[in-house]
């Protein structure tokens, strides 16, 4: 599947975006969706993965700007905190309308 985030193309999705594709991105923005913001060991926690893995997936979501990584100390430890930015939210919420629309259009392609 072909995709993008703007007005699209033949062929392509309006409104989806490649980096959700992966569902542990995907995953990840739909937590931090629903907070202000998440210690790193809470979202590992939730979605299941090893620092590794989710360290990996929230750089490639810092780099496309839809999440902000921060370290802020805590007694003698640094913890890492991840906020979903205003980017990000929007990307997210337009990657999930599109998804809508295809099962709205497919189901009304059955009712028809």
């Amino acid at each position: 599947m072909t995709t993008t985030t703007g007005g699209g193309t033949p062929g392509t999705d309006p409104g989806l975006d490649d980096v959700f594709s992966n569902t542990v991105r995907l995953r990840l923005c739909a937590y931090l969706s629903g907070c202000e913001e998440a210690d790193f060991q809470a979202v590992q926690d939730y979605c299941g993965l090893t620092q590794p893995t989710l360290s990996k997936n929230v750089t490639v979501l810092a780099d496309r700007g839809y999440v902000a990584v921060a370290k802020v100390a805590s007694g003698r430890y640094t913890r890492t905190r991840l906020r979903l930015t205003d980017d990000g939210r929007v990307a997210l919420d337009g990657h999930v309308a599109a998804l809508q629309a295809i099962v709205g259009q497919a189901r009304a392609q059955h009712d028809a």
